[in-house]
């Protein structure tokens, strides 16, 4: 007789979270509501989207794209060898770079990375508007749930620019809750561990390098960011895309679940540091 241990997957073939065992709603993915994986095949692609992020957030992170290409094939390869994880590239990925911190406060970075999505949006749809429903709120007033572990992303972005892989939908249907709720049983990014963020400062960075991606059309899934809360735990902030405009905002938190919006996971590489 053979003994195996069974490994539990996190996420299914479509690369979505497995959502066994929440106790907050979570419904279908309305699969009218999709993104397209963008073409990620060469140097030159990664070049293109770190010059698009420079020039669109007036920042340089120093990141060449042949890093930026190295580090996301490693971050692959690192999910591909992880046999609970290796569905989520299934879905949509994006990889990213957050810039070095120059702040402790995260509404003043969240106003400079909208400017940014502004630009972006503006120069990808010229014809179309960008709506920050919350600018000028924001100093003072954006806090990081606890359990999201957001917080260890600014730790790291306090040091210097960061690489991840974002992941945009792989809580689609999920309610705010069960996004949050779910980050529980997800391995975290550690010393010496790979592991998932649940979405925030990522998200925004991702609609700047991405915006042909992340705000299509009117059938781009809605973007929660629901690491964050603003001004109380009950709000939130999310982009909601349509044929014309892109709007951020502040919602309540979605008591019942949506299949047209979702919330993102940035997948980090281990800390550096030594195990004890």
């Amino acid at each position: 007789m053979t003994v195996e241990n069974a490994i539990q997957k996190l996420f299914d073939k479509h690369g979505r979270r497995i959502s066994k065992g929440l106790s907050a709603s979570v419904c279908d993915a309305n699969r009218k509501f999709r993104l397209d994986q963008p073409k990620l095949d060469e140097e030159v692609d990664f070049a293109n989207r770190i010059l698009w992020l420079h020039g669109c957030l007036g920042v340089d992170t120093g990141i060449t794209a042949e890093q930026f290409q190295k580090e996301t094939e490693r971050l692959l390869d690192l999910i591909r060898g992880n046999s609970q994880i290796v569905n989520i590239p299934s879905g949509v990925y994006l990889p990213i770079v957050l810039p070095k911190l120059v702040t402790d406060d995260l509404g003043t970075t969240f106003e400079q990375y909208l400017g940014g999505a502004d630009n972006s949006y503006a120069k990808t749809f010229g014809d179309r508007k960008f709506h920050n429903y919350c600018k000028g709120g924001l100093e003072g007033n954006v806090s990081v749930i606890d359990g999201s572990r957001h917080d260890q992303l600014i730790e790291r972005m306090k040091q210097g620019p960061v690489i991840g892989l974002y992941f945009p939908n792989p809580l689609q249907g999920f309610s705010v809750q069960a996004q949050r709720g779910q980050m529980a049983t997800l391995p975290p990014a550690c010393v010496g561990r790979e592991g998932f963020i649940l979405s925030g400062l990522d998200t925004v960075i991702a609609m700047i390098m991405y915006p042909d991606v992340m705000a299509r059309d009117r059938n781009t899934p809605g973007m929660d960011l629901a690491a964050f809360s603003w001004q109380s735990p009950d709000q939130l902030f999310n982009f909601e895309a349509n044929d014309h405009e892109l709007g951020f905002r502040d919602d309540g938190l979605h008591c019942r679940a949506s299949g047209s919006y979702s919330g993102g996971l940035l997948f980090l590489p281990p800390e550096s540091g030594h195990s004890e």
